[in-house]
């Protein structure tokens, strides 16, 4: 495997735990608001963050039709995240985990679909 291949394997390690981290913040923050536990929406984020983890165990085999999907998801989560961003009303450290998913969908979607690596 030459160097430019273990960057990119380097690379899609990378940005896939930090979307799944970023899935896993969102389960935590959605669950917390909440005075008690909503046990079917647990239950359906859960079902969400497995499939993630499928998703990106596909992409990362190079999986051309797992590539295709996760950039058009992760378009959608980056549009989803600037709407939330300006939707957003606040103080500025609110809009940090906004700010946070735009930056990490971004690198995504460029790693996924324009990177040589």
């Amino acid at each position: 495997m030459n160097e430019l291949a273990q960057l990119g394997k380097r690379r899609t390690i990378l940005i896939s735990i930090s979307i799944l981290l970023i899935s896993l913040h969102t389960i935590y923050f959605y669950q917390s608001a909440l005075p008690e536990i909503n046990t079917s929406k647990l239950i359906q984020q859960c079902v969400r963050f497995v499939l993630t983890v499928v998703l990106l165990l596909f992409v990362f085999q190079a999986k051309r039709w797992a590539r295709i999907i996760a950039i058009v998801l992760f378009s959608l989560a980056l549009l989803a995240a600037t709407i939330g961003l300006v939707a957003l009303s606040g103080a500025f450290v609110n809009k940090i985990p906004m700010l946070v998913m735009i930056f990490i969908y971004a690198i995504a979607i460029y790693h996924l679909g324009y990177s040589n690596s």
